[in-house]
C-alpha cells in the first residue's frame, strides 16, 4: 500500500508543475490577446488546465492524508513542507481568488469576436489577482517537483523558513511585475519595443549566466562532496539513543569513543578469539580469479574462494575451535577480506576492512580464529569492496551444526540464491545452477532445505508440492513451528532460511520467483515435475510459531532507544551525482554512530520511507523482533540478524549489548552501502587502530 500511494505522489509531483505552469501562461496571455474571441479561447484553455491541475492538486492531497494515516513520519518533512505547507494553501487562493475571473472570461460571448478588447478589459485580465496566484500556485508546485532533491530529515523549522522565505521572495516579484503589467494595458501604454538583437543578447547572456552559476554549483557540489583519501570509521555523530551519558561529539582525531565514566580505551586488536589451543577445525580460503561455468553452459569470469562458486561449504559443530587461514591471490592490488554474516564472533574477527582490520593485499595471508557457540546457518563474505567482490562470487555457505541434533534429518541441502553477472546478462542460480536441478528423495525421508540469499535484492521462493514447516530464520531456530503450504517465502538480502519437509511420493519443487523454469525438483526416483505456485500468499513470521521466554521482550526498559529513518535523496556523494540512500538523512561517514555500554539494553526502530527494500544487518549481535507495523509479535520469538525493511515497514527491535566493539551496521543491498547507508554500533570507550583508504585501501562496503 505505501509503495504505491509513494508512486502516485512521486508521479502526481512530476505533472502538477508543468501543469501548474501552462495554467499560469495562459491565464497571463489572456489579456494580450489581439481579439475578443481569441481571448476567451484562451480563457477556456486555461480553465481547462486549472481545473485539471485543481484536481490533481486535491488528488495529491489525498495522497498526502492517506500515506500520513499509515505512519505520520512518512511525510513528516519534505512531503510536509511541498504538499501541505507550499501547494495546497496555494491552490486553495487560486480556487477562490483566480478561478472565477477565468470562468467568468471563459463565459463572456463578446458581441464581435474580431472586435479588440478595450484597455479596461485587459486590465482586468492582468489583474494580479487573476493572474498571480496561478503563478504562485506554479512556483509551490516545484517543491514537489524537485522533492528527491529537497534533505529529508533536517529540521521542519529550518526547511519551513527556507521554503516560506523563498515563495514569499518570489511572490513579491511576481506582484510587482504583475501589476506593472496590469497598469500599463489597463491605460493603453505600449511597451516599448527593444531592438530584436538586443533582446536576443540579453536572453543569451541571461543563459550563459545561468549555465554558468549552475556548473558552477555542480563543480562546488561534487568537489565537496568527496570523501577524503584517509579518514575513521567512527566519522559521524555520536548517538547515545537517551541514554544516560547524555552528551553527543563529533569523533575527529583519534578513533577513540568514551562516554563520560567510560573505561579504559581497548582496542579492537585486543578483542579477538583464543589465540592458543589447538584448533577442532582447519580450513583455507584462497581468493583467486577463475573462469567458471554455469549448468546451463554459460561461461564467465568470477572471483572465488577456492576456484568455486560459491565458495566451499564449511561445516562446524557448535563449541569447536575453527580457524580460517584466508590467502588472496587476487590479480592486480585487489586487497579482500571475510566476514562471518550472522556469527557473533569477537570484533576483531568480523572481517571488516578499515573497522577491525586492514584489507588482506594479493600475495598476503590472514588467519581468523574463534570459537564457535550457536549454531545454525551462516554464511561468509568479503566485506572489502563488497558491492564488486560479493556480486563476482567472494561468498559462500556456513553451516554450524548443534551440538545436539534436535531434529536429524535425511538430507540436509544448503540452497544459495545469487544472481550472476555474465557478459550475456544476469541470471539467478541455485549455486552454479541456473537450469531445473533434479535430486533423488524417498518417500517419507525428512528433507532441510537451508535457504541463503546472497543477491542484493530480495528473494521469494516457493515450496511446491509439500506441507513445509520454517523451522529457523537467521539461523535461530522457531518455537514450535506449524505445517504450512504454498506460501511465498519472502528472503532478504544476507537472510537465511530453514524449511522442513517429510517427501512424499510425488515431486517437490524449490523455485525462484524470478526464475520460474529453473529450480531444485526433488522425487523418490529423480524424475518427474511439477509446476510451481507462484501465486500464493506471503509467510508472515510475526504470528507463526508458538510464544515462550525471551530475556527481555516490549514490556523491558531500554538503557538506549534509536529511531533510523531510511530514506533516498538525488545529491552529491564522494565527487558523483546519484540517489543517496540516507540514514535520518546522513550518509557516510556522517551517518549516526550509535553509542552503547556494554550490558545495556537497546531499542531500536527502523522506519523505511524510501521506495526499495533495505535489509539492515548489525553485525555482531542478534535481535529480537517486538513489532512490525505496530502490532507486536504473536508467536515464536524471532531473532534475526537482517531485518529486510520494505518500503512502508516499521520495525521495532531489541537486543543485549554483550559483544564490545566497534560494528558495521548497514543495509546488505551492497549497491545502497556504496551510496552511503552505512552506521555502526560502538561501544564506549573501544578504539581501532585502522582507517578507510590509506596504504591499505580500505573500502569497508
Amino acid at each position: 500500500m505505501y509503495l504505491t500511494l509513494s508512486r502516485l505522489d512521486f508521479i502526481l509531483g512530476l505533472i502538477l508543475f508543468p501543469v501548474w505552469l501552462a495554467a499560469a501562461l495562459l491565464v497571463r496571455r489572456q489579456a494580450g490577446r489581439p481579439s475578443a474571441g481569441r481571448a476567451r479561447r484562451t480563457a477556456r484553455i486555461a480553465l481547462a488546465f486549472m481545473t485539471f491541475a485543481l484536481l490533481a492538486t486535491a488528488a495529491k492531497a489525498v495522497v498526502f492524508v492517506r500515506i500520513a494515516s499509515l505512519d505520520w513520519e512518512f511525510v513528516s518533512d519534505r512531503r510536509a513542507i511541498s504538499t501541505l505547507a507550499l501547494l495546497v494553501p496555494a491552490a486553495l487562493v487560486t480556487l477562490v481568488v483566480s478561478l472565477p475571473r477565468v470562468v467568468s472570461a471563459a463565459r463572456r460571448r463578446p458581441q464581435d469576436r474580431d472586435a479588440a478588447l478595450t484597455d479596461a478589459e485587459r486590465g482586468k485580465a492582468a489583474s494580479v489577482r487573476a493572474v498571480l496566484p496561478p503563478q504562485i500556485t506554479a512556483v509551490a508546485s516545484l517543491a514537489g517537483f524537485f522533492e528527491k532533491f529537497l534533505p529529508p530529515h533536517r529540521s521542519t523549522a529550518v526547511n519551513l523558513a527556507v521554503a516560506f522565505g523563498v515563495l514569499a521572495l518570489v511572490t513579491a516579484l511576481l506582484a510587482v511585475r504583475a501589476r506593472g503589467r496590469a497598469y500599463r494595458l489597463s491605460q493603453g501604454i505600449a511597451r516599448a519595443r527593444r531592438p530584436a538583437g538586443r533582446v536576443w543578447g540579453v536572453r543569451l547572456g541571461t543563459a550563459v549566466v545561468a549555465l554558468g552559476a549552475v556548473f558552477g554549483l555542480v563543480t562546488l557540489g561534487l568537489d565537496h562532496s568527496r570523501l577524503p583519501g584517509t579518514f575513521s570509521m567512527m566519522q559521524g555523530e555520536a548517538d547515545y539513543g537517551g541514554g544516560p551519558a547524555g552528551h553527543r561529539h563529533m569523533a575527529g582525531g583519534p578513533h577513540l569513543h568514551g562516554g563520560s565514566g567510560s573505561a579504559a580505551a581497548v582496542s579492537v586488536d585486543s578483542l579477538k578469539g583464543p589465540r592458543a589451543g589447538k584448533p577442532d577445525r582447519v580450513f583455507t580460503l584462497t581468493a583467486q580469479e577463475k573462469k567458471v561455468r554455469l549448468a546451463s553452459g554459460r561461461t564467465f569470469t568470477a572471483w572465488t574462494y577456492n576456484g568455486q562458486i560459491p565458495g566451499p561449504e564449511l561445516r562446524v559443530k557448535e563449541g569447536e575451535l575453527v580457524e580460517i587461514r584466508l590467502t588472496n591471490k587476487l590479480p592486480g592490488k585487489t586487497p579482500v577480506t571475510i566476514h562471518w554474516h550472522g556469527l557473533d564472533v569477537p570484533n576483531g574477527e568480523d572481517g571488516v576492512a578499515g573497522a577491525t582490520q586492514d584489507a588482506v593485499q594479493p600475495g598476503q595471508s590472514y588467519t581468523y580464529r574463534f570459537r564457535v557457540d550457536e549454531s545454525g546457518t551462516r554464511w561468509y563474505h568479503s566485506h572489502q569492496q563488497a558491492s564488486e567482490q560479493v556480486k563476482r562470487g567472494l561468498f559462500g555457505p556456513l553451516v554450524i551444526e548443534p551440538a545436539k541434533q534436535a531434529r536429524p534429518v535425511d538430507h540436509d541441502v544448503t540452497v544459495v540464491a545469487h544472481d550472476w553477472e555474465t557478459p550475456g546478462g544476469t541470471y539467478p542460480a541455485f549455486g552454479s545452477s541456473d537450469t531445473l536441478e533434479r535430486r533423488t528423495a524417498k518417500a517419507g525421508e525428512k528433507v532441510r532445505l537451508r535457504l541463503v540469499n546472497s543477491s542484493n535484492l530480495t528473494k521469494t521462493f516457493a515450496l511446491t508440492g509439500v506441507p513445509f514447516r520454517v523451522t529457523a530464520l537467521d539461523g535461530t531456530g522457531l518455537n514450535r513451528p506449524g505445517e504450512i503450504k504454498d506460501k511465498q517465502l519472502v528472503v532478504g538480502g544476507a537472510q537465511r532460511m530453514d524449511v522442513e519437509f517429510t517427501m512424499p511420493a510425488s515431486p517437490v519443487r524449490l523455485t525462484d520467483s524470478v526464475a520460474a523454469k529453473s529450480g531444485i525438483v526433488f522425487s523418490p526416483d529423480g524424475r518427474g515435475t511439477i509446476e510451481p505456485r507462484l501465486d500464493g500468499p506471503e509467510f508472515d513470521v510475526t504470528g507463526y510459531g508458538e510464544p515462550t521466554g525471551t530475556p527481555f521482550g516490549t514490556g523491558s526498559e531500554a538503557d538506549r532507544d534509536f529511531k533510523l529513518t531510511f530514506d533516498d535523496w538525488l545529491g552529491f556523494y564522494n565527487g558523483r551525482f546519484g540517489l543517496r540512500q540516507t540514514i535520518n538523512g546522513k550518509v557516510f561517514p556522517d551517518a549516526p554512530m550509535l553509542m552503547v555500554k556494554e550490558g545495556d539494553l537497546v531499542r531500536t526502530t527502523f522506519v523505511n520511507r524510501g521506495e526499495e527494500d533495505h535489509p539492515i544487518h548489525l553485525h555482531g549481535h542478534h535481535m529480537l523482533v517486538l513489532s512490525k507495523n505496530g502490532r507486536k509479535t504473536s508467536g515464536s520469538p524471532v531473532w534475526l540478524d537482517t531485518i529486510n525493511v520494505r518500503p512502508g515497514d516499521r520495525w521495532q527491535v531489541a537486543f543485549k549489548a554483550d559483544n564490545p566493539g566497534i560494528w558495521m551496521d548497514h543495509c546488505h543491498n551492497f549497491v545502497h552501502t556504496g551510496l552511503g547507508m552505512v552506521m555502526h554500533l560502538t561501544y564506549e570507550g573501544v578504539t581501532t587502530p585502522y582507517a578507510v583508504g590509506g596504504a591499505a585501501h580500505n573500502r569497508p562496503e
